[in-house]
């Protein structure tokens, strides 16, 4: 499939943001939504330009996903424990990106409850990485609007929130933390993508999982991380974990439903070494 690098579809995820620094779509609040196609179209798909990679507007993602199957969103909410101030700034950083992916879920399971919880994980999290003045008026918006059930706005605030945080970090120099905030909403999105492909398998969705050049993207921001968090325990973990990664995306032409769960697995696994924490 000589498509696979070229295509923006398959750049796909940050979905997160989900992520690699998607931006708002820009739809106006109360504007219909965007018909859904019956099927894929992998070379026509709205995204953002990032250092050459191309990810796709999380929310069309979902739209896509939600055509394929319904998946049962609620399902995939799932809130860690708190805990997570006084940590390693890289590790904040993966923790905010993974926050604002799960924000992402809560929004397609239109759950208020959660989301404004999660609202306000995310602008706690932004007190430890001190961003909280550029953070908290989305916070705040997302909370009200999500009490308001306006779904429309609280995806994108939280798609402005994302965009916020690369921008306040980037212009004091800091890109690593950058793309780790990208890197968490990315592991988040795909972690769930991937258990909802699992527990319904058909190739239009595992098709959703076909993007190396983002995992490969990923992996090079790591091994040139400075300093002692890239040679933490943590981070050297999640490498080993995309490279695992990438190395199911490339051996085949098609992405099976064996290599859908060992990409489930294997996205849960890194999830746990920082934002699932176990005792």
């Amino acid at each position: 499939m000589s498509c696979r690098l070229q295509s923006p579809f398959l750049r796909l995820l940050a979905f997160l943001v989900f992520t690699v620094g998607a931006t708002p779509s820009g739809r106006a609040q109360g504007e219909a939504e965007p018909a859904v196609p019956e099927r894929i179209d992998l070379t026509n798909f709205p995204g953002e330009l990032v250092d050459k990679v191309v990810v796709p507007i999380p929310a069309e993602i979902f739209a896509v996903l939600d055509k394929l199957d319904e998946p049962d969103w609620n399902s995939g909410i799932e809130l860690p424990a708190e805990g997570e101030q006084g940590r390693d700034r890289a590790i904040l950083a993966l923790i905010f990106g993974s926050l604002v992916g799960e924000g992402f879920i809560a929004v397609q399971a239109k759950n208020s409850d959660e989301i404004q919880k999660i609202g306000r994980r995310v602008l706690a999290i932004s007190e430890s990485l001190g961003l909280a003045g550029a953070v908290r008026p989305h916070s705040l918006a997302i909370i009200e609007s999500a009490g308001k059930n306006d779904w429309s706005k609280v995806r994108d605030e939280l798609d402005a929130t994302q965009q916020t945080v690369r921008t306040t970090m980037e212009s004091l120099r800091d890109d690593e933390l950058s793309g780790l905030v990208s890197l968490g909403g990315w592991l988040r999105g795909t972690n769930v993508v991937t258990t909802f492909i699992s527990n319904s398998f058909s190739e239009d969705k595992a098709e959703l999982l076909n993007q190396p050049g983002l995992v490969a993207h990923f992996r090079t921001m790591l091994g040139s991380m400075k300093g002692s968090s890239g040679k933490s325990p943590q981070i050297r973990a999640i490498s080993t974990g995309l490279a695992r990664l990438e190395a199911i995306i490339t051996q085949s032409e098609a992405i099976a439903e064996e290599d859908v769960n060992q990409l489930r697995d294997i996205s849960r696994a890194m999830l746990d070494e920082y934002y699932f924490i176990k005792p």
